[in-house]
């Protein structure tokens, strides 16, 4: 017993841990006092053997403390009284009276807590990524040194006993039949239903939840009692309901924040609702500081129900995509399975080396001198290509290697006619000067070492200031350009094949002996789940036509390029040897079952383009072709019975005697240059005719 003659009154707690045997491992467990308000008095571990003790406040009052047991917890910071509460610590009230001992508390605590307490954990871990779109494709950019804000959405148990009794009637009219699912606004405020309109997956669950026999009887005949537990029996079909039709009832508490790393992963220990002792139902949000200052928010989607991690498992990643143009993003980590002092051609544009023939393991049995180059969907290369590199860090920072160079030659010249890229390629730093964030270009080259020209620097793999940043999703993730459509002055590549040679250089100019240095050059073999890319050495038989890609300290990729036109040509339909005449287009027949031939043209130099012809009657499709070019001359014959009478319109029956028709011809490139095709190759044409009855 203790006495408050002293500045602070000691009050001692033990915990007793009911049917915990001396084998049984135990949890980390704390004690806190609290005031009646909830502002902490003291906290301290438990000991060895279980008890504490607690410094308290003397007063020259009678005060009422809140002391609890509970987990120790795993942040910096002890959890407020109410996250307390929500991992089942236990609660007993004391009073303090001057002058008076303050009574030791032996805590009794249940199996079901203390090993709750134990198993409580749970990790949360995920990626905060900005997705920047070029020419279609999709890229993602980590947003680094965020704050995601962790909440616990209530299980359904918790929320149904607090839906509105006109929502449960609602919901009971649904489920049984009498009326359509529409969104319900109740009071207040209405809330509009453009946010959270029915979608594919709401029907389905709908539908799903009406023909299921249980929750329709429940929803026909139960009671309340029955049909809320009915619900709670059958969650996985009612959450996309409660996301449709009641989002703004759902609840939810903050259990967590986390910072971003340089690769906007965060990681974090939370405990799991000890009312939601099963997997805990997530909400996320993402801030960023901008400005030195405002504090952004990039990411809080609503309806809440819509975009929660309903029963995630601990452990596994979340990945959450910003679009607020205010995210700042680092430089994508490159997350690579490769040896020591690694050099990995990554991709040309956002097309990667494991697509390509002759650097792909996997397309290395259908490789041959016919397809080298191609993509694995058979695509030539053409405008401007942009090779992506990324480099061991150990390259600058222990062997002295600092500079790279791209260059290039057609198939069949002497490696005496490599002629290197030069165009200008920087990185961008963002830091804080004052209140002002800025942006400031770091130029990787050209530049001169020694003797040595159009050298470009590995980027280092910290900036001189900040952080590096995406100013641009392209400019600030590839290493050269090269113009295929000049050849850096010289004839345009209309089609043939080229190499494209990398060489490393010291901080002196001097061309670096890989093999020496116990460097290698890697080329992507795959990329698993998590992200991670799988290489392949670049000296692999395999690859290269059975030779690798590594010639004596550089590394050589064989690329085909094409840069020719498609053609697109249609000529005069005809029935019976007989064209559509060009003033008018009409094209006469005599009956139904005449033939229609339509001939047209869908060409390329080289075969390196698809085609589609289309063929309207008014408004209705009623022919539809498309393929390779092949040879690309190509002739579609019908009836006119079928092309007067296929996919009639609505309410029309019996077909037409005359009608107006439309041809359309589509002629694309496959040509790409790593971001997308080159839809400046393609060509069309149109024709338009009248069948008629003689």
């Amino acid at each position: 017993m203790a006495r408050t003659d002293n500045p602070t009154a000691t009050l001692r707690v033990a915990a007793d841990f009911l049917q915990a045997k001396s084998e049984d491992k135990r949890p980390a467990v704390a004690a806190y006092a609290f005031s009646d308000g909830g502002r902490l008095l003291a906290y301290a571990p438990l000991g060895a053997q279980g008890d504490t003790k607690l410094e308290l406040p003397a007063t020259r009052a009678p005060f009422a403390a809140r002391v609890l047991l509970g987990p120790a917890p795993e942040e910096k910071e002890v959890p407020a009284l109410d996250e307390l509460l929500r991992r089942g610590a236990i609660e007993r009230h004391v009073t303090l009276r001057p002058g008076e001992a303050v009574p030791d508390l032996r805590i009794p605590v249940f199996p079901d807590i203390w090993r709750y307490w134990l198993l409580g954990l749970c990790l949360v871990k995920g990626t905060v990524l900005k997705r920047v779109t070029r020419d279609g494709v999709a890229m993602d950019f980590p947003v680094c040194h965020a704050t995601v804000e962790i909440y616990e959405v209530d299980p359904l148990w918790i929320l149904l006993p607090k839906l509105p009794p006109y929502v449960v009637a609602h919901l009971r009219d649904i489920l049984a039949g009498k009326i359509p699912p529409r969104p319900l606004p109740g009071p207040g405020p209405v809330e509009s239903t453009e946010s959270h309109q029915v979608d594919e997956a709401s029907l389905e669950a709908l539908h799903a939840a009406a023909g299921n026999q249980a929750l329709r009887y429940a929803a026909m005949s139960g009671s309340n009692q029955m049909f809320q537990q009915a619900l709670v029996n059958h969650a996985t079909l009612i959450r996309p309901i409660l996301c449709w039709l009641y989002p703004r009832f759902v609840t939810m508490q903050l259990i967590g924040t986390v910072a971003t790393d340089d690769c906007g992963h965060f990681a974090r220990f939370i405990f799991k609702g000890y009312r939601n002792p099963d997997q805990p139902d997530l909400y996320f949000k993402v801030k960023q500081r901008i400005f030195g200052f405002f504090e952004a928010t990039l990411y809080a989607p609503t309806p809440i129900a819509c975009h929660t991690w309903w029963d995630y498992r601990c452990g596994t990643e979340v990945t959450l995509h910003v679009t607020n143009p205010l995210a700042i993003t680092c430089t994508p980590c490159a997350p690579v399975i490769a040896g020591e002092n690694w050099v990995l051609f990554n991709a040309i544009g956002n097309h990667a080396l494991s697509d390509i023939r002759g650097s792909a393991s996997s397309l290395s049995g259908t490789t041959d001198a016919s397809n080298v180059g191609l993509t694995g969907g058979g695509a030539p290369w053409g405008g401007v290509l942009m090779p992506r590199l990324d480099f061991d860090n150990s390259l600058r920072d222990t062997l002295g290697v600092k500079y790279y160079r791209l260059s290039w030659k057609r198939d069949g010249e002497p490696d005496t006619q490599y002629k290197p890229l030069n165009a200008a390629i920087s990185r961008h730093y963002a830091q804080m000067i004052g209140t002002d964030l800025v942006l400031t270009a770091y130029p990787l080259g050209p530049q001169v070492a020694g003797s040595e020209g159009n050298l470009f620097e590995i980027p280092p793999s910290v900036p001189p200031a900040g952080q590096w940043s995406i100013a641009n999703a392209v400019e600030d993730t590839i290493n050269g350009k090269f113009d295929t459509t000049t050849a850096l002055g010289g004839l345009p590549i209309l089609d043939g094949l080229v190499q494209i040679r990398l060489e490393l250089f010291d901080a002196a100019g001097h061309a670096v002996d890989t093999a020496a240095q116990h460097i290698d050059y890697y080329v992507p073999s795959s990329i698993d789940g998590g992200g991670n890319i799988h290489t392949i050495l670049a000296k692999d038989h395999q690859l290269g036509l059975g030779a690798g890609l590594v010639q004596g300290s550089a590394m050589v990729l064989t690329l085909h390029v094409n840069n020719e036109p498609c053609n697109a040509s249609i000529g005069a339909p005809l029935v019976g040897g007989i064209g559509a005449d060009d003033c008018c287009g009409v094209l006469g027949y005599h009956s139904d079952a005449d033939n229609v031939v339509m001939p047209y043209q869908a060409s390329h130099p080289h075969g390196f383009a698809t085609y589609d012809f289309l063929v309207k009657r008014g408004a209705r499709d009623v022919l539809d072709a498309g393929g390779p070019v092949g040879g690309g001359s190509f002739s579609e014959t019908r009836t006119v019975g079928y092309l007067m009478t296929n996919n009639p319109a609505p309410g029309c029956a019996g077909g037409c005697t005359v009608a107006g028709f439309t041809e359309v011809l589509n002629v694309r490139a496959t040509a790409t240059n790593g971001w997308g095709t080159l839809t400046g190759y393609d060509d069309s044409d149109a024709r338009a005719f009248v069948l008629k009855h003689h």
